[in-house]
């Protein structure tokens, strides 16, 4: 197991910044890549005067500039705290980050001395704006976003980095804060690690406690896709449900869902699937999610996919083709928490290349001369009437779209024999 935080070996300063009465404070952060643990909290509490009570802290998936949802199993409450040192307030379980993913970690208590406080007049050296950590902070996949001001890593949000509010109560699983203040650093951090807990028997995902998907994401258009993320299991899972973004302003939501086995470059088997999901959530609530029973995936490699046959379609699909998701952006290098992983577009298995005009070359709106590389993820486009599914094989050159599919599987203790695995493909599972 590998630990991470902010300031291992850092203390912050010796006395508070005077201050009495209601006080939130947080950090904003991110993990660059999957299978990370969010264990607990760490405060730094000055030696001279320096705040003891216990408190509570909380985490929220930050959805837009001010916005966030809480994360409720992260909401802990302290003990009386030890001054001069830092404090670490553990999970009661540890919890699942998603990569990419803008966290506000925070506490909040009725400050009687004051808070730690590094800013641009005070300390700027610890600072997350001009003269401090500029670039925000970084510990392997661990990352702490700069200010927007006087930094070159801020928040996509455009939020400001050293959140406070002394004005929204002591309560920080009932409001986030969002102010700022001349890019302070009030001395919150985190841990993480890439070990799940000892005798986890829980599922994974591969975007686990995002809410919002990323700023890039929009509707798709308005067309009778099927849509598909490539993944990989490591050993037999249990398939629990298949989750999809639906993004806000549809009223339409995904008939059909499938998982497949990859057969060639045009072709792959339905391993599981329902041709009329119940979807855990509305038209446009964002991620929503349909269980499986007792499905048990053999390892290999797989699509999951969803698909709509109501006509005429409206935008009920999301994507972002904006930031090369799967090339050079968040999912560049793949994803990977537990048995569970996706490739990037570079490791991804080949899939026929889309034409972009629809035509009715062979296959169907792949260009004529039968061209296949890399793509994950993978669409298709039924060229018969709406309501017939299929397996998706194409893929829109360069772009590395993420059409937000995903799955969620636990580990089981036996699956059916055999490998689903193709012998053309056996290479990139070595």
């Amino acid at each position: 197991m590998t630990t991470r935080r902010l300031f291992p070996a850092t203390n912050g300063p010796a006395g508070p910044a005077s201050y009495s009465g209601p006080f939130l404070c947080g950090v904003l952060f991110e993990v660059t890549a999957g299978g990370q643990w969010f264990d607990g909290y760490w405060l730094w509490v000055p030696g001279t005067d320096g705040d003891t009570v216990a408190r509570k802290f909380a985490l929220w998936c930050v959805t837009g500039n001010g916005q966030a949802t809480l994360i409720p199993s992260a909401t802990v409450t302290s003990g009386t705290l030890t001054a001069g040192q830092w404090n670490f307030v553990p999970l009661a379980e540890p919890v699942q980050l998603a990569i990419g993913t803008v966290y506000n970690a925070c506490t909040g208590w009725e400050a009687v001395h004051g808070f730690p406080d590094s800013n641009t007049g005070t300390d700027a050296a610890n600072c997350y704006g001009t003269g401090g950590h500029t670039a925000g902070i970084t510990n392997g996949p661990l990352h702490a976003y700069s200010d927007i001001t006087g930094g070159t890593s801020p928040d996509p949000y455009g939020n400001v980095q050293g959140v406070f509010s002394a004005s929204l109560g002591t309560d920080p699983a009932v409001h986030a804060p969002f102010q700022g203040s001349d890019s302070a650093n009030f001395w919150i951090d985190i841990q993480v690690d890439d070990t799940a807990p000892a005798g986890y028997a829980g599922s994974y995902r591969l975007w686990p406690n995002n809410v919002a998907a990323n700023v890039d994401t929009v509707p798709d258009s308005a067309v009778n896709y099927v849509l598909a993320t490539e993944f990989a299991l490591a050993e037999p899972c249990t398939l629990d449900a298949i989750w999809y973004f639906s993004p806000a302003g549809t009223a339409q939501l995904a008939t059909a869902c499938d998982v497949w086995s990859i057969d060639g470059p045009g072709t792959g088997t339905r391993m599981a699937g329902n041709a009329a999901p119940s979807w855990s959530g509305a038209a446009g609530s964002g991620w929503i999610s349909c269980a499986f029973g007792n499905a048990v995936l053999p390892a290999g490699i797989y699509k999951v996919s969803v698909y709509n046959s109501t006509s005429p379609a409206d935008g009920w699909s999301a994507k972002d083709a904006n930031s090369s998701y799967w090339g050079t952006g968040a999912g560049g290098s793949g994803i990977t928490n537990g048995p569970l992983s996706a490739p990037g577009v570079a490791g991804a298995s080949p899939a026929y290349v889309f034409d972009g005009s629809g035509g009715g070359n062979t296959p169907p709106f792949s260009d004529g001369s039968g061209t296949t590389e890399p793509g994950q993820c993978t669409f298709a486009q039924p060229t018969v009437a709406p309501g017939t599914d299929q397996y998706p094989y194409l893929y829109v050159d360069s772009l590395a779209q993420n059409y937000w599919v995903d799955i969620e599987v636990t580990p089981a203790a036996a699956a059916s024999s055999g490998s689903v695995i193709p012998a053309w493909l056996a290479g990139v599972m070595t």
